[in-house]
């Protein structure tokens, strides 16, 4: 009797948290992180996927605040890799530590560091320093980004449509991104913006492809020739619907719900 009347309780308490009656304000629940998932509570749920009510890219300047984000009009014709990630995951760390085992580079984070430490950023580009009373070392790290002809992008989970910060920081820097990540990353980028490492047989066939094209000068501008006419083409929906006009894309869906008097569940 007594766990019956607890399990008549608990569908009681379910049923009154769910109900959503007219007059309410909406309910909105959002998760950005790969395996999104609703909280089952929810009007409107906000991810990263178009399949969701509202859909919200990591492009955009929200990610850049607080950072210095000078680019350099300069590129190491030496070192030709750019590297940095401070969260170590054992399946990405082995597949950069292969990839750039093949090639010249620089690791300023955490993992697979190799320039001596985490303030290494301003010692070799010190037009990075930007306000160093209040940056951490992290905030050069994306200047120091601009200073390299590639950037290698890795993401933590390889699914559709998680395309996070990494590939768009490197878009932004001037840098070629050597992209891991979602299938349908070219629904997010500006065609011929990116080199996608999935799509080589081997990783020494990629190291190959990243060494000739860094001396091909008309090569190498070929994957910037989509900067002389701007943000164009998948890329202009995808800076559209960036965190930096949530708040307007969300009223609208609240106003498409009704507001407070839309239609409950």
């Amino acid at each position: 009797m007594g766990g019956n009347l607890v399990t008549a309780l608990s569908c009681a308490l379910s049923m009154y948290i769910v109900l959503r009656h007219s007059g309410d304000p909406l309910r909105v629940y959002m998760d950005l992180e790969a395996g999104r998932k609703r909280s089952g509570v929810e009007d409107i749920f906000i991810s990263y996927h178009a399949k969701d009510d509202v859909q919200s890219t990591y492009a955009g300047a929200l990610f850049h605040n607080g950072r210095n984000y000078h680019v350099s009009p300069y590129k190491n014709n030496d070192t030709l890799v750019y590297w940095s990630s401070s969260r170590c995951l054992s399946q990405r760390n082995i597949l950069a530590h292969k990839l750039l085992s093949l090639l010249p580079h620089h690791s300023f984070g955490k993992c697979l560091n190799n320039v001596g430490g985490l303030d290494m950023a301003l010692s070799f580009y010190p037009d990075c320093a930007g306000d160093t009373a209040t940056q951490k070392w992290w905030d050069h790290l994306h200047c120091a980004m601009s200073h390299y002809k590639f950037v290698l992008a890795i993401e933590n989970t390889m699914t559709e449509s998680y395309v996070t910060e990494k590939l768009f920081y490197a878009l932004d820097s001037g840098s070629v991104p050597i992209y891991f990540g979602a299938p349908n990353v070219w629904d997010f980028v500006p065609p011929h913006s990116i080199i996608d490492g999935t799509k080589f047989k081997s990783l020494e066939e990629l190291a190959s492809y990243v060494k000739s094209l860094a001396n091909d000068p008309v090569a190498y501008a070929e994957y910037h020739a989509w900067r002389r006419c701007g943000v164009m083409a998948n890329y202009v929906k995808t800076r559209a619907l960036s965190l930096d006009t949530l708040p307007c894309r969300l009223c609208e869906a609240v106003s498409r719900k009704g507001g407070r008097n839309g239609r409950t569940k």
